[in-house]
């Protein structure tokens, strides 16, 4: 069984007339992991990819493959300088305070986590 987490990555354009969606989504088409097992969910100005009930471990290859993936979308993108596209991720473990949450230097926090209680 072991340890699982959801994660979730959102790569997006904040000034779509200085970088253009189709920038972003050309980028992810040639470059992100292609044998992912992660849900993609594409808006008008985003991709975002969710991975549900993962175990997330950083020896993992399909892990490493995603993380090298960012890396070169904030490289590509120069997203430590660039305030036009940003990144984000977060990952939700199995404890209820462990969450991670990254991104580059310009997002915008869209992504968030919410927990709730609830009685059957």
């Amino acid at each position: 069984m072991g340890y699982r987490s959801n994660v979730s990555y959102v790569f997006y354009t904040l000034k779509p007339d200085v970088v253009p969606f189709a920038a972003i989504k050309l980028w992810f088409e040639e470059n992100y992991p292609k044998e992912d097992y992660g849900a993609i969910d594409m808006g008008n100005d985003y991709i975002r990819v969710n991975y549900y009930d993962v175990k997330w471990y950083d020896a993992y290859d399909d892990v490493e493959d995603v993380r090298r993936a960012v890396e070169n979308f904030a490289a590509a993108f120069d997203t430590d300088n660039n305030e036009s596209v940003a990144y984000e991720s977060i990952r939700v473990g199995e404890e209820t305070t462990d969450i991670e949450h990254d991104g580059s230097a310009h997002s915008e926090w869209r992504l968030g986590v919410s927990r709730e209680i609830y009685f059957d």
